[in-house]
């Protein structure tokens, strides 16, 4: 019976500790927390989509340091390639109107990036993680390892150019930080 404790024990404790979901657990302690008061659909400006650390993509190799010349840093959120879209080629970011503009956040932050009317009507924030486009999502990256969210922006009315203005909130703080993303559209009044 003792040996059949020894081989169930880690297998309860990996249930009970992460999930086995296959990615880094964190070894830092939970706290429950209240539940936020939400409104509105997942993915909302009152109910962001969540994207946690199972979302997250790694590097091969270590992490490059961010923020590089050409990225886009609001915060502790560095928007890859966020400065250097303005005047790139759309053509070597993704599809007409669909782009790959991955996000940076450092471990120990949490941000929610919203997109600001009035693009919030005709552009989408794009992770293959979210069942459809969202105009809000919160990004919190892994406690124990360092990546990046694999994820970008799609215009819905057949854009392929534009000013996407975003809303940048660090952790539960109150300040807001406001900026203009270009995505092709040269410089943006901020």
């Amino acid at each position: 019976m003792r040996g059949r404790l020894l081989f169930v024990a880690p297998i309860l404790a990996c249930v009970t500790l992460a999930g086995c979901a296959g990615g880094p657990a964190s070894s830092a302690p939970h706290r429950a927390s209240p539940a936020p008061s939400t409104s509105g659909p997942a993915g909302s400006p009152g109910n962001p989509q969540v994207f946690s650390c199972s979302e997250e993509s790694f590097f091969p190799g270590s992490m490059p340091q961010m923020p590089k010349p050409g990225d886009l840093a609001v915060g502790p959120l560095v928007i890859i390639s966020g400065k250097a879209v303005a005047n790139s080629d759309p053509a070597g970011f993704g599809k007409q109107g669909s782009y790959k503009i991955p996000f940076f956040v450092p471990r120990g932050s949490t941000v929610t990036v919203t997109i600001d009317p009035p693009a919030r009507g005709h552009v989408v924030i794009d992770n293959p993680h979210a069942p459809h486009g969202v105009t809000a999502a919160t990004y919190r990256p892994c406690a124990n390892v360092t990546g990046f969210f694999a994820q970008g922006f799609a215009f819905t009315n057949g854009q392929i150019r534009g000013c996407v203005p975003l809303e940048v909130r660090v952790g539960g703080q109150a300040r807001v930080q406001r900026v203009t993303l270009s995505l092709f559209a040269g410089s943006c009044a901020a």
